[in-house]
C-alpha cells in the first residue's frame, strides 16, 4: 500500500476517494492502535532505519566505537 503510487490522471474526487479508502482500510488493520512503549520505539527505529539505511549504518558504527570504548 505503501508503495503504490496515484496517477496524476486521476480526478481530485477519485483521488479524496482512493485516500479514505486507504485510510479505511488501516482501521480495519488495527494500524492506529497505540503501541506498547516498546515496540514503539522499535517501529520507530525499523522506520528510520529504512527511510535512511547509510546514516543508520553510520549512527550503529559511532555508537559501535563508543561503547567500546567504555
Amino acid at each position: 500500500m505503501a508503495n503504490e503510487t496515484i496517477a496524476s490522471t486521476t480526478s481530485p474526487e477519485q483521488r479524496i476517494e482512493q485516500a479514505s479508502e486507504a485510510i479505511r482500510q488501516m482501521a480495519e488493520h488495527s494500524v492506529f492502535e497505540p503501541l506498547p512503549q516498546q515496540d514503539r520505539w522499535l517501529r520507530h527505529l525499523s522506520e528510520a532505519t529504512q527511510a535512511a539505511p547509510l546514516q543508520s549504518l553510520a549512527i550503529a558504527f559511532l555508537l559501535g566505537v563508543f561503547l567500546a570504548r567504555r
